[in-house]
């Protein structure tokens, strides 16, 4: 592992940090980064990690940036802002803000269903276009994603849906699901005339300045720098190409730390970024996702979850939190945001470990004062045991 890159820290000059037991007001508002620093790194210095790239906005504006590791393990090949990593299905929220562009312009209806040539399930009506992309279908969880795995088609998948029984009737429960949710391709190719990729790319990226995005593996290899995925705990150098390539709109984009720190700018600034019609209605809830809530229950903080369009919705006390994070064979990547005071979350990684997906909590705990932001020892001690 090479050496850490040092954290730029853009704390003010003239104020003193204060300690954390202080009342908030007391304090200066960036104090926190010290202490965070010192998790981050007990994360990206860990046997599991190879690559790692994380950055922290404040009030929209960034505060800290950390790159560190490599793109392959033992390349020498250091990981910067520019490193191309794989969004996995962080690629969700670009779909689901897309589709909530669309439908600002009034280009197309959410509350239509989609037709039975494109997707057939197993109940009582078509799902609408607004169900399938917040996750509303009725499916078990993750439906028929082992046929993507196994190297079918999306086409094939999809037709297979048709067959499985609901686990309630649609429009009444959330499940996760990436086959079903990526049918929304069609909708949007419909509505620009353009393919899915190239929608994205000139309604999202050129215009919000994500310079090194893009769809596919010819397109991440393409890039001077990219980092290749790590498998297993043995991290074992995967291959760029992904089964999941065949599902664009859920799993399909690669980007760089910088494209993901204007991702989420684009979002906390309405008046340089997107439209705020758009972003309210991207962010706003679909439908409770109690599966999520109870596997973030460990976190102590999260009193209830929801799906928007393509986004989870945290109440992170009485804050309201918006994220996604995803993992792709080697890969891992979140994004959590907090429209209110501007502050932001996002990371990418090159290794199948899970331990990176505790540091936004642990950023929520220090900043708010409400904890000691310990989950990073927490789970380091029981994973040494």
């Amino acid at each position: 592992m090479l050496p850490l890159a040092a954290i730029v820290l853009a704390l003010s000059p003239t104020a003193e940090a204060q300690p954390l037991s202080e009342p908030p007001m007391m304090r200066d508002p960036l104090a926190y980064l010290d202490v965070f620093q010192e998790r981050l790194e007990q994360v990206a210095s860990h046997e599991r990690m190879v690559g790692f790239a994380a950055a922290i906005i404040e009030n929209g504006e960034v505060v800290a940036i950390h790159t560190s590791g490599e793109t392959a393990l033992g390349s020498g090949e250091t990981v910067t802002e520019n490193t191309l990593f794989r969004a996995a299905s962080v690629t969700k929220t670009f779909t689901g803000t897309l589709i909530a562009q669309l439908e600002a312009e009034g280009r197309i209806d959410l509350d239509a269903p989609a037709p039975e040539s494109l997707i057939q399930l197993n109940g009582a009506r078509q799902p609408t276009w607004r169900e399938l992309v917040s996750h509303q279908t009725g499916l078990p969880p993750n439906a028929y994603d082992n046929l993507i795995e196994a190297g079918r088609s999306a086409e094939f998948a999809r037709t297979r849906l048709a067959g499985v029984d609901l686990i309630c009737p649609t429009g009444q429960c959330y499940s996760y699901q990436n086959v079903a949710f990526a049918a929304v391709e069609a909708l949007i190719e419909e509505a620009t005339g353009l393919d899915y990729e190239a929608a994205v790319d000139a309604f999202l990226l050129d215009p919000l300045g994500l310079e090194t995005a893009g769809f596919g593996a010819a397109h991440i290899q393409g890039a001077d720098s990219w980092a290749r995925p790590h498998r297993g705990r043995l991290r074992r150098l995967g291959s760029a190409a992904t089964d999941y390539d065949q599902l664009p709109a859920a799993a399909g984009l690669s980007l760089s730390l910088n494209d993901m720190i204007a991702w989420a700018q684009a979002h906390l600034d309405t008046q340089a970024g997107l439209p705020e019609a758009v972003v309210e209605r991207a962010f706003t809830p679909q439908t409770r996702s109690a599966r999520e809530t109870r596997n973030l229950r460990r976190l102590q903080r999260i009193d209830d979850t929801a799906y928007g369009l393509g986004w989870r919705i945290y109440e992170w006390d009485d804050r309201t939190l918006i994220a996604h994070g995803g993992a792709l064979a080697g890969y891992g990547s979140h994004i959590v945001l907090e429209p209110e005071t501007g502050f932001a979350f996002v990371a990418l990684w090159n290794a199948d470990f899970g331990l990176p997906r505790l540091l936004w909590p642990t950023a929520m705990d220090l900043r708010t004062g409400d904890g000691p932001g310990a989950f990073i020892d927490t789970a380091l001690e029981r994973m040494a045991r």
